[in-house]
């Protein structure tokens, strides 16, 4: 995965590497040209020197050594010279066996030559006259000292830039991610908005992201509401076809029954599955609405206070209607179904525990554990699966339809999740219900 700021390092890196490069090379070569510059006329006094020292007699022109700088005299010191004259060319003892080539054209010639023992010549031609005799004189100094200190110069340069490169590079990057925090805040919110924590993006943010969360709000807005619309068709469709259901399944049962009894039970197990299917139609509607607003989530610090005060209330007598634990600030379902399943439950339980019900919630990584334990009679092992069936009482002397461990059974079915029921080793029922975290989520 691409980064910004990784990219931002690497374009500032590159952008400031190649120009500090071109200007690095091109302050070498300006300091070579000023340092030939200052060369020439050093080399040009030497000429004037070195000229100095010819003595014209009846014998022609002759040299005086001792006229001489004393550097001339020790072999390959890096200073040379050389004199054309009509009839000899004289040479400094410095050259030793070397063979100094003149240059052509007057003053200094910026083309370097290999001399004796890697060394580089700068040389400089002078033309004077003695006595109307042309006299040459080519002096030249050795200039690899001066290039090994431009390459060193240019050597710490770039290592002294590359380090003013990274540290520009790590203050980039804090920038960069300070100026991402925005982004980072952002990001947050989606999340608990993903989680159902929020209904929108707070609209207080930087001028360039102001777009994007008004984008993201309107897309909010749109998908709650076209899924509140998908919902509420899913639900009417399903609640006006139970009434005609119902009605074919009661004419069923009493009339065609009695004349076909293998048709009845044919179209009796058509319509139970009719009925199935509507009500798992039902079911994905609830789970599309899952996380469709904060509101509708469940908050079961909020809720189940609530919800056991009205327990305790309905059922007017001395029950000890307690919570083991701590209740998670939220939990990612739907609030009407939750406090329908945990309605059941507890009124299940209520009816028949004797004095004490405990209701415990753990949000773990992968799921959202419910039980539910009473210190009532309990159910016998053979007769727990007959409980989960609709109307099915075992004591009709306890009030009720039979209808509240049912209900809870097929929306536990609906969230895909799973329904225990034990006996606590002390007396009474244990209702586990595990209910897998959406994936959103998990």
């Amino acid at each position: 995965m691409r980064s910004i700021g990784r990219q931002l390092g690497i374009s500032l890196f590159i952008s400031l590497l190649l120009p500090g490069l071109l200007i690095g090379q091109i302050a070498i070569w300006w300091l070579d040209q000023r340092q030939r510059v200052t060369l020439a006329v050093s080399l040009h006094d030497e000429t004037i020197s070195i000229l100095a020292a010819l003595n014209h007699s009846t014998n022609g022109i002759r040299l005086s050594k001792r006229a001489l700088d004393p550097v001339y005299r020790r072999p390959l010191s890096g200073r040379y010279f050389l004199i054309i004259l009509p009839n000899a060319h004289l040479r400094s003892r410095s050259l030793w066996d070397f063979q100094l080539q003149a240059p052509t054209q007057e003053g200094l010639n910026s083309h370097l030559i290999d001399g004796p023992q890697g060394q580089k010549l700068l040389r400089y031609r002078a033309h004077y006259q003695i006595a109307d005799q042309p006299v040459i004189i080519i002096v030249a100094l050795n200039y690899a000292p001066q290039l090994n200190n431009f390459t060193h110069a240019k050597t710490g340069g770039l290592l002294i830039w590359i380090l003013v490169l990274a540290i520009l590079a790590a203050i980039q990057q804090w920038l960069i991610r300070r100026g991402l925090r925005p982004l980072h805040q952002v990001r947050q919110q989606l999340k608990q908005l993903r989680d159902g924590q929020r209904t929108m993006l707070d609209t207080n943010v930087a001028r360039e992201l102001k777009p994007l969360v008004d984008e993201v709000n309107r897309l909010q807005d749109y998908t709650e509401r076209q899924l509140r619309r998908s919902r509420h068709a899913v639900g009417d469709l399903g609640h006006g076809l139970k009434t005609p259901l119902a009605v074919i399944k009661n004419q069923c049962r009493m009339q065609l029954f009695s004349i076909s009894p293998e048709l009845a039970h044919n179209i009796n197990d058509q319509l139970l599955q009719m009925e199935n299917s509507i009500k798992r139609a039902l079911g994905r509607a609830r789970i599309a609405a899952i996380g469709a607003t904060a509101t509708s989530c469940f908050a079961p610090a909020e809720d189940i206070p609530l919800l056991l005060r009205t327990l305790q209330q309905a059922h007017n007598r001395d029950l000890n209607l307690k919570v083991e634990g701590d209740l998670p600030s939220i939990a990612p379902f739907d609030r009407e179904d939750m406090l329908e399943i945990l309605g059941n439950l507890l009124d299940n339980a209520c009816k028949w525990a004797h004095k004490t019900v405990v209701l415990s919630l753990q949000r773990q990584t992968t799921a959202l554990i419910i039980i539910v334990t009473d210190d009532g009679p309990g159910i016998a092992p053979d007769h727990r699966q007959a409980m989960l069936v609709r109307g099915q009482r075992l004591d009709q002397r306890v009030p009720g339809q039979g209808l509240g461990l049912d209900i809870v059974s097929d929306m536990v079915e609906v969230y895909e999740g799973e329904l225990l029921l034990d006996d606590k080793p002390e007396g009474g029922l244990r209702v586990q219900i595990s209910l897998p975290l959406p994936s959103k989520v998990t």
